[in-house]
């Protein structure tokens, strides 16, 4: 196994599955990785969420116990509550099986949707270590949202949706067209300040949420800094064009989206608001958004 990081020891794993993923399918797939990894030598133990918040604490337990690989079978939320545990432990690398509705971590770091081949990563893979974000003392792998996208995260998070992945996201997105009124927020950062009405900010360390959809799409997840996009508020008709155009990331052209980089971002909002990331919420308004450089270590394809 090659390495970035010096010398991790990559012999003794804690895979952590959440079952209910992937249509129930997380069970095989983590029964599958623990017989290849131990077919080559390695040694560890499956361990099943039965709700939220183990992730977290299995993953705090396994770090405790002085296990250096934790390994992800689930969607971003999984991902998620594990990262909050091994977050700025640079000996401790995370392996990721994808089998979530939206993967969006996953997919930043070209782990395979094909649970085969994203064995075969965590059996020859190398370790990489990319950026986080901190929002208060949580920590978060993808974006944090403040506003429209925030509302739509939780209310999927909360109600459920007819559908799944980016499906679940866009139905909810078209649903709240007509009950949504942007907040007024202060919005203070590297490239200076923003004051006004704001439909969403999006503040990102890798280019997708919800499923796939692009909303900062030039992000680097190494680059130390956050991409976020600041969209004024626009008509309902508006709205929906854009939703098409994010999903490769054509919606940064149109005049009423602004794209900045920055390493912290302070957000005021009035009323005070709901912050997701993630798909799990973080905390609210008024806060302060943080990079933490490299703040992860990650086994990803060679």
């Amino acid at each position: 196994m090659h390495t970035e990081t010096g010398s991790l020891s990559l012999h003794d794993f804690v895979l952590i599955a959440n079952p209910t993923s992937g249509k129930r399918k997380a069970t095989v797939i983590a029964e599958s990785a623990y017989q290849q990894l131990t077919a080559e030598g390695r040694k560890g133990r499956v361990e099943f969420t039965t709700g939220p918040g183990d992730a977290n604490r299995l993953a705090q337990a396994a770090v405790e116990e002085g296990s250096h690989w934790v390994i992800a079978c689930g969607g971003d939320g999984t991902i998620h509550e594990i990262v909050n545990a091994i977050a700025e432990k640079p000996d401790v690398v995370l392996g990721l099986l994808p089998c979530g509705r939206g993967n969006d971590f996953s997919n930043a770091l070209q782990i395979p949707k094909n649970h085969a081949d994203a064995i075969k990563v965590l059996l020859n893979g190398r370790t990489r270590r990319v950026d986080i974000g901190k929002v208060g003392d949580r920590y978060f792998d993808t974006i944090v949202t403040c506003g429209y996208d925030a509302e739509v995260s939780r209310r999927v998070a909360e109600e459920g949706a007819p559908f799944a992945g980016m499906a679940s996201y866009v139905y909810t997105a078209i649903a709240m067209l007509f009950s949504y009124k942007s907040p007024y927020v202060r919005l203070e950062g590297d490239f200076g300040s923003y004051e006004g009405e704001v439909l969403l900010t999006a503040v990102g360390i890798t280019p997708r949420y919800g499923g796939g959809l692009k909303i900062v799409p030039n992000a680097v997840i190494d680059d130390g800094l956050f991409d976020v996009c600041i969209i004024k508020p626009v008509s309902r008709w508006t709205i929906l064009r854009m939703l098409v155009k994010i999903f490769w990331g054509g919606h940064v052209s149109h005049p009423a989206v602004n794209i900045h980089r920055t390493k912290s971002l302070t957000v005021e909002t009035d009323p005070p608001g709901f912050l997701y990331a993630d798909g799990e919420p973080v905390g609210s308004t008024p806060t302060t958004i943080e990079i933490v450089e490299r703040g992860l270590t990650v086994l990803v394809p060679n």
